[in-house]
């Protein structure tokens, strides 16, 4: 009894393709996907991160570029050619910079919104395509942030409104599909100690609320996996019966 119980937890038998794979959350969630039973295909623009990530666990890997629609479609015949079918899609991968509102040029808010807001959305319309050709249902999980409903740094509009638009797309998906037995979910990090993060200068670093600890009820950032295992959860059969939600993991700094 106690086995069944966790078994809808993991993964085995299933197929996922996660974006980000070469570092932070993406890499986390891989990693952690195939340690619970599931064949992963790692993607990242980063093809050499991607590679050296896949290849410590033993999984297949590619190189794309989210915001390039036929890099998309390559892509997704890869996956076919690799996995057979497609169970998950975890869409990790975004873009992340700083820039000032009033200062920032066009072309960075055009660029934020080419990967993160537009490139979210082709995934995972690829995504829905092959699955409904399966005929077999599937788990999309989208990576929001917890900046999609409550602002947690400075010079970050162009973010936050581009994470707004990934949950807005997760709702309206989310109903759409569900009659092809298809969940399409979010989670919503809060600050997470990830490889993008610790590889910026210190002029690059984001500063307000959601980096200072003390504001955070459980006084740290979390982890990349801490996120990962957020994303399993609604990737799994555990979340049966659970679409169209937005899973916030910020440490309670939302209600703080």
């Amino acid at each position: 009894m106690v086995h069944d119980a966790l078994a809808v937890f993991g993964l085995s038998g299933k197929t996922a393709i996660v974006t980000g794979a070469a570092s932070g959350i993406g890499r986390a969630t891989a990693t952690l996907f195939t340690e619970v039973g599931a064949r992963v295909l790692f993607v990242d623009l980063d093809g050499e991160g991607a590679r050296q990530a896949a290849e410590e666990v033993g999984a297949d890997w590619a190189a794309c570029d989210i915001a390039d629609e036929a890099a998309i479609r390559s892509l997704y015949d890869l996956a076919a050619e690799r996995l057979g079918h497609v169970d998950i899609l975890a869409n990790v991968a975004a873009y992340r910079r700083k820039a000032d509102t009033m200062t920032m040029p066009a072309s960075e808010w055009d660029i934020m919104h080419a990967v993160t807001a537009r490139g979210t959305f082709l995934m995972m319309r690829s995504a829905i395509d092959a699955m409904r050709r399966q005929g077999t249902g599937g788990s999309i999980v989208n990576v929001s942030s917890v900046s999609a409903k409550h602002p947690t740094i400075f010079s970050n509009t162009h973010y936050d409104a581009a994470k707004a638009g990934v949950d807005a797309m997760t709702r309206a998906a989310a109903i759409e599909f569900a009659s092809d037995g298809i969940r399409v979910n979010s989670v919503q990090p809060g600050g997470t100690a990830s490889g993008g993060a610790k590889a910026m200068t210190v002029e690059q670093l984001p500063t307000g609320p959601m980096t200072q600890p003390g504001r955070i009820p459980l006084r740290r950032i979390s982890e990349p996996v801490e996120q990962a295992r957020a994303i399993l959860f609604l990737a799994s059969p555990a979340a049966s019966y659970i679409t169209g939600h937005h899973l916030t993991v910020d440490g309670g700094y939302h209600v703080s």
